[in-house]
């Protein structure tokens, strides 16, 4: 049996700032953060009780130095008064 030795040294040069934002607003990525922040707004509204013309949490997108994100916020006072009350957002991300 022969022995193989197999050795790759890369020569770290500093991350490339294009093809971070590139990667980042990609489809693949873009689609996964639409779908995590509709997830999470849902998830808020399923819980939340509106008052008669009102809504709960919506997503936006947001641009970024580097690349796009997403944003979940609340659309109403009441939406408001209640997230600092009952935390939603904190626990659909899983927080405490």
């Amino acid at each position: 049996m022969a022995k193989a030795k197999c050795e790759v040294k890369i020569k770290w040069k500093g991350w490339n700032r294009g093809g971070y934002a590139e990667v980042m607003n990609g489809w693949g990525v873009q689609a996964m953060l639409d779908q995590k922040a509709n997830a999470a707004a849902a998830a808020c509204n399923s819980t939340f009780t509106p008052k008669y013309g009102e809504s709960g949490y919506s997503t936006a997108t947001i641009g970024g130095s580097l690349a796009r994100g997403r944003v979940v916020y609340t659309d109403s006072k009441h939406a408001n008064v209640s997230e600092r009350r009952h935390n939603r957002l904190q626990s659909a991300f899983g927080g405490d």
